[in-house]
């Protein structure tokens, strides 16, 4: 598949998905939580996050929508014990971007891509309304914030909605 420009810029930014999904749209992107609970690390979180096992960790599976459609599925894991209080409580009231609340809060943090990848929708075609073998756009990053992991956030993108 030859990616297009948008394409790329969604792979690849370092900044704020739900502001370019906003500039894109001209609308507000509205977020829609699918699952959010807390956790403890087990091994792969842990090491995921540079964490002990044990500790506890907020897991979140979201949905970005502009006008009910589905144009992001987000799945993040954020270490409590590196959140401030009042950043954590936005965080748990679920439906507000993480880039809102880092807004609101002013943290300073970087974005690091750790990967990404295209792949066919299969399953999660149903969460984007589209065909099995439509493409998915996928990345991996850590929000570094005082040289440690505040969130690690794996995007997935479905092609045709940014063509």
């Amino acid at each position: 598949m030859k990616l297009k420009p948008i394409h790329k810029i969604l792979l690849h930014t370092d900044g704020s998905i739900t502001r370019i999904l906003e500039a894109i749209s001209n609308k507000e992107v509205v977020v829609e939580t699918v699952r959010q609970e807390i956790i403890k690390a087990d091994k792969e979180i842990a090491k995921l996050l540079s964490l002990d096992e044990g500790e506890e960790v907020n897991y979140r599976i979201v949905n970005l929508k502009v006008d009910d459609d589905v144009l992001v599925h987000a799945i993040s894991y954020t270490p409590l014990k590196r959140l401030e209080r009042e950043f954590r409580e936005d965080l748990m009231k679920a439906d507000i971007p993480i880039g809102k609340i880092m807004k609101k809060h002013k943290i300073e943090a970087r974005r690091e891509i750790n990967w990404t990848k295209i792949e066919r929708a299969n399953e999660m075609s149903k969460i984007f309304e589209i065909g099995k073998d439509d493409i998915l756009l996928i990345r991996n990053y850590n929000i570094i914030h005082k040289g440690e992991i505040l969130i690690n956030i794996t995007e997935y993108f479905p092609a045709k909605k940014f063509d």
